[in-house]
Parts: C-alpha cells; structure tokens; sequence
C-alpha cells in the first residue's frame, strides 16, 4: 500500500483523496481547517460545461481596456500586485495568440469533456438530485449589448465544442424565469445540460464522510515543511505531526506557491479573488442565471440566492474590498428589477494560470512529487477528473493526450 500526503482539503484535495483511496492507497489529508470551507465553499456551485474557452484570447485583450475603464468593472487589478503578474501577464500575452489559443482551447474541449462526465458520475454515486439540480442555466444579455444574430453565433460555437446550448429571446428567457426584470432584457444562452449544486458544503462534507475509515488520516494542521528523502519518498512536517510517506500531492491553491519556492520551484499561478453575497430576500429562481457583461451568476441553493463572480487580482491576504459585495447586490437588483437584502458577505482565493488550463503533473526534479492546482473558476467542475489523472499518474498508467498540456514543465522553461 502506497502513502499519499494530499495538502489542502478542499474540493480538489477531497476528490484527489476519494480517486487514491479507491486504488487502495493509504492517504493522509493536511489541512487546519474544516474539510470544503475555504475557497470551495463559496463558489457559484455551476458543474461548467460550457466553460470550453480559455480566457487569454484575442477577443479578452480587446475587451480588457473597456472592461477595467468602468466604474463598475468586475474585473480588478491590485497595482501592488502587478509585479507578481508580470510573469503572468507576458505568458497570457503569448497563450493569447491564435495558435496557442487554438491549442489550448482543443486541450479545455477534452478536458471538460471527460470531467463532466466524471463529475455526473461522482455527483450521482455520493447522494443524486439531493446533491444538485438539472434545470440547466442561462447567461443573459441585456441594454443591447449583443443582437438575437450574435447570440445564435455563440450558440453556435458552444455548439460546435460539444455542449447543448440555444439562443433563447427575451420572451423565452422570461418563461424560464419570471422573477427577471423585463427592462433591458435581450436574450440569453441557454445550456439545458449544465447542473448546479444545492450547496457547495454538503459536497465537500460527504466526500469526506466517505473517506473515513481504515486507510485514512486527517491531519488537521498547516503542512510546515517539505522535504525530499535521500532513500526516496517525502518529509512532512505540520504541526507537531511529523510523517514520512512515498508521494506528495500539493492541492492547496494558491498556498502551494509557498510550498514550491522553499524547493526553488515558481510557477505563474496568482491569486484570483472572487466574491459572493447570500441574499436575504426570497427569490424563485429555477437554475442559475449569469450576466455575461458583469460576469456573475444567481445561484438558487438550498438557504437562499447566491450572487457570485467578479475577479480581482490583488494578493491574497489584503482585506476584502466592500465595493465589490455592494455592486453584487446592485447588479442583482438590477437583475431582478428590484431591491435585494444582503444576508452574508463572503471571499476567497482561486489560483489561476495564464493559459486556462490547470496544473496537474509531477513535478521535474522531484520524483513523488504531484501538483493538482491552478484550476481557476473550474475547480468544482474539473475536481473529479483531476482526481482521475492524479490516481493514473501515481500508478504509472498511460494518460490521456491532454494530460501532457497539463504538466507543470510548461511553465518551467525560459521566460
């Protein structure tokens, strides 16, 4: 039986732990907080099968000056922060190009494909329709900022990536959803596969529910040092609890870049903050809704609506800018053609990489070594199938072709 340390107990790390613990391996979890409550729980709670397209693109740079030039951007950037981007910037700049973003976007294609499957499959062993809902979701358009001809040509491409998607008007859009606000409203896409969750929480909970038992341990402490043994294997130390075991799998988000800098290892995954507000006033919602131009979804879960979105590149441990929860509630408001009550205020961490497309490999020069993260807005959707590549990778089983786009060395030559 193989010892696997897994750093980092949120929804990666559970099902990174959940896929080894099924090959029969011995797996100790390290986190000091609870399992699924950082980051992974204040997601939008979508299964993302529409999200086929990398964010550096042409389209994005042309987009971007307008987009940061509003009073009302979603999208912020932290000056201080920017000399942590410029490795980021110049690798977006490159993936932006049509060949990389070609390239990219095929290998995102693959990966959603099999991830939704993995995490329909997963979502469906662990507890069903009480875990999620299959009414689809809807991204709107609205004040004209997209016609009924360039909506169908979204549609199209969404299409032509393998997801069902439609272009619905405004008629339509108010038939799924009659709490939306009339004013405005052009039409939306509408995915009728897509699932949401009921609550991100209980996901994370009953995966580590179904991880206890022999085989299991959940060190509940923040993972110190990392060290490679001269005989092979890994040195852990958090805590007080210090341990020896064969492999090391580095799910901590954004923390994981601390991790590897004490092994002279840097790569350009930043700190992407996003935020969200749980409303108080009761709306009924049937599936999620997003707006395309701020960036945001409506989320019905099970204690309430859920508004969550909005990037901001800053580091991680600034204080949370209250501009940011007071234009959720406002784009909601607007949403819904009426005031909203904000009952909690929440925000976390995503770790993002310039090319879209998750870290998840072992990592040169550090044999045992395993990095699961990177994985921007799609943690959720892509947890399962990281869990799948991590359990091939420890076994030495062949991948699939994409999987070699994931590995860290592709951002471990010349800059």
């Amino acid at each position: 039986m193989t010892t696997i340390a897994v750093i980092g107990a949120g929804i990666v790390g559970l099902s990174v732990s959940h896929a080894l613990r099924a090959r029969g391996h011995d797996v100790r979890l390290v986190d000091p907080e609870p399992p699924g409550e950082g980051t992974s729980f204040g997601n939008a709670g979508l299964v993302a099968n529409y999200a086929t397209a990398p964010m550096a693109s042409l389209e994005t740079l042309r987009q971007l000056p307008a987009m940061l030039a509003r009073r009302d951007r979603s999208i912020a950037i932290d000056p201080g922060y920017t000399p942590a981007l410029a490795n980021f910037g110049w690798r977006f700049l490159r993936a932006a190009r049509p060949a990389s973003f070609a390239r990219h976007k095929a290998d995102l294609v693959h990966l959603i494909d099999e991830a939704i499957a993995g995490q329909h499959a997963l979502l469906d062993d662990l507890g069903g329709e009480r875990l999620y809902r299959a009414n689809g979701c809807l991204q709107v358009v609205r004040d004209g900022s997209c016609s009924a001809s360039a909506l169908e040509a979204m549609a199209a491409t969404k299409r032509a990536d393998g997801v069902a998607c439609e272009a619905l008007g405004a008629g339509d859009v108010r038939g799924l959803e009659p709490e939306l606000s009339d004013e405005g409203l052009n039409g939306a896409l509408y995915f009728p596969e897509t699932r949401s969750l009921r609550d991100p929480l209980s996901l994370s909970r009953r995966l580590y529910q179904g991880l206890q038992g022999e085989g299991f341990t959940h060190v509940a402490a923040r993972l110190e040092s990392l060290t490679p043994l001269e005989t092979g294997g890994w040195r852990l130390q958090a805590g007080e609890t210090g341990m020896d075991v064969d492999r090391v799998v580095l799910c901590a988000g954004i923390a994981n870049n601390g991790l590897l800098e004490g092994l002279g290892v840097r790569l350009p995954v930043v700190s992407e903050r996003g935020y969200h507000v749980m409303l108080e006033t009761p709306l009924a919602l049937n599936r999620p809704v997003g707006w395309l131009t701020h960036h945001f979804y409506a989320t019905p879960m099970q204690d309430g609506v859920r508004l969550a979105g909005t990037t901001e590149f800053c580091p991680p441990g600034k204080a949370p800018n209250a501009r940011r929860w007071s234009r959720l509630a406002d784009w909601g408001a607007s949403l819904f053609g009426r005031p909203v009550e904000v009952e909690q205020e929440w925000v976390g961490i995503r770790h993002s990489t310039p090319d879209g497309l998750p870290v998840i490999g072992e990592v040169p020069g550090y044999p045992g070594l395993i990095l699961a993260y990177g994985h921007g807005h799609l943690g959720l959707t892509l947890s399962a199938e990281t869990g799948r590549l991590v359990a091939g990778l420890v076994a030495a089983e062949p991948l699939p072709d994409y999987a070699r786009a994931l590995a860290p060395q592709r951002f471990m030559g010349a800059r």
